[in-house]
């Protein structure tokens, strides 16, 4: 009898992970074409793009702001010649699948007075499903570190 409330406990688990995995792997997806368009298009075009309007964006070293005009206005000063990179590493969303969250790493590079700059860093953003099916962010933190460790094989 245990392997039988095992078992099916097992299957019902196994038939469960698969829901969450389709909407995790949406938010994920949308990541990717966020950052596929900061390289192609610019990092202002993106996140103007890929942004909410009610979103909330908590930048390093400076007080939150809100909303996408706001977002936009801040991105328009972005500095000539800078690039952002990033790629999620994992996602989690909501047991209704149209919220969630992805996380990863980014890489900002510039020219610096005294030649150019490169900060690592990593990244939370928060994602909501619209009524159209698209996956918009409502809200993004960042923070940067050192640069990650080469893995090591044993």
């Amino acid at each position: 009898m245990k392997r039988f409330a095992f078992g099916f406990a097992f299957i019902a688990l196994c038939a469960a992970s698969p829901a969450l995995a389709g909407p995790v792997e949406d938010m994920m997806a949308a990541d990717r074409a966020f950052a596929d368009m900061a390289k192609a298009e610019g990092v202002p075009a993106a996140f103007a793009a890929y942004a909410a309007e009610d979103v909330r964006m908590f930048p390093e070293g400076v007080q939150p702001y809100a909303g996408r005009d706001a977002l936009i206005e801040r991105f328009s000063a972005w500095p000539d010649g800078a690039h952002l990179s990033w790629a999620p590493v994992e996602g989690m969303a909501s047991g209704s699948g149209d919220f969630g969250f992805t996380w990863g790493r980014f890489v900002y590079t510039a020219e610096g007075d005294a030649g150019p700059v490169e900060q690592h860093g990593k990244y939370v953003s928060v994602w909501r499903k619209t009524a159209d099916g698209d996956w918009k962010f409502v809200a993004d933190i960042g923070n940067t570190n050192p640069a990650p460790e080469a893995e090591k094989k044993p």
